[in-house]
């Protein structure tokens, strides 16, 4: 699903980013976005994310990544996607209207005066392998959470004697990665063997007051200091789109044990970010 070193030359419509002209092009099934210019100008209210992986890469990756779990095995007749980045910073997009509305959902939302901080919840859980599959729960996929099918779930985890472990809500901003993971110290109780040193890195993007893209992996073990790079050997990596009050669950199994992460995406806020805040928390 990559392009590289694309040269690209169409005629585009014009529109302005922090009072700079940007020529955008979209055609039926194409588009071009300078997006080095767009993204300058986000970090520009929001800070940039520290780390050596490149700001628009890190764009692409959560698109392309997105786009791929979506249309997985699915039969998508006419254009083929096509998604890469120019020598000249710019995105450019292929394929059929779904694909371009979406890349154009996200550019849009990192033009925005004031980009939305995104807040998500999760929680840690771990138990017997045979209770999370009668729960119809599957390792390596993201799959819908409803509410009451979740307390029922949560119930059993208790009644199993298993872990059960509300993580602190992450506020975090456009494309920064979070990391969320459980409280230690200053009165936290620690967490049995069998649950600790597990968490969940990510990145996110709002595509509006409602809904937002994620690609997320679910560790165990340490993550890499630089927080733009993607961890090796994830127990879960998997990206989907959540609408607001709607949430997965995402599965790894061992050989008695399976710990899940239930990511809920409670919804966005647009107070105004302060450059250098805390990136994902």
């Amino acid at each position: 699903m990559r392009l590289r070193g694309a040269f690209v030359c169409l005629l585009g419509c014009c529109g302005t980013v922090a009072g700079q002209q940007v020529v955008q092009v979209r055609r039926a099934n194409e588009l071009v976005v300078p997006a080095g210019q767009v993204l300058a100008s986000l970090e520009g209210k929001t800070g940039a994310a520290p780390g050596h992986v490149q700001g628009t890469k890190r764009v692409l990756r959560l698109v392309d990544a997105v786009l791929s779990s979506e249309f997985e095995g699915v039969h998508r007749p006419g254009v083929k996607t096509v998604l890469g980045l120019t020598r000249g910073e710019e995105i450019y997009v292929k394929g059929d209207k779904g694909v371009i509305d979406l890349a154009e959902s996200v550019l849009d939302q990192m033009r925005c005066e004031q980009p939305a901080r995104l807040h998500v919840t999760c929680t840690l859980l771990v138990m017997p392998v045979e209770l999370a599959t009668s729960h119809g729960l599957v390792a390596n996929r993201a799959q819908q959470a409803e509410r009451d099918t979740m307390i029922r779930l949560m119930r059993d985890v208790v009644k199993a004697k298993g872990v059960l472990r509300n993580l602190p809500e992450v506020v975090t901003r456009p494309f920064v990665p979070f990391v969320a993971e459980p409280r230690v110290g200053d009165g936290a109780r620690p967490l049995p063997p069998n649950a600790a040193n597990l968490r969940l890195r990510g990145e996110a993007v709002a595509l509006g007051p409602a809904e937002a893209l994620f690609a997320v992996q679910f560790v165990h073990g340490r993550l890499p200091e630089d927080r733009t790079v993607m961890p090796q050997q994830p127990l879960c990596n998997q990206a989907f789109r959540l609408r607001a009050g709607s949430a997965v669950t995402l599965m790894a199994n061992g050989d008695k044990m399976a710990a899940v992460m239930y990511v809920r995406f409670d919804g966005v806020s647009s107070e105004p970010m302060q450059v250098g805040e805390p990136a994902g928390r």
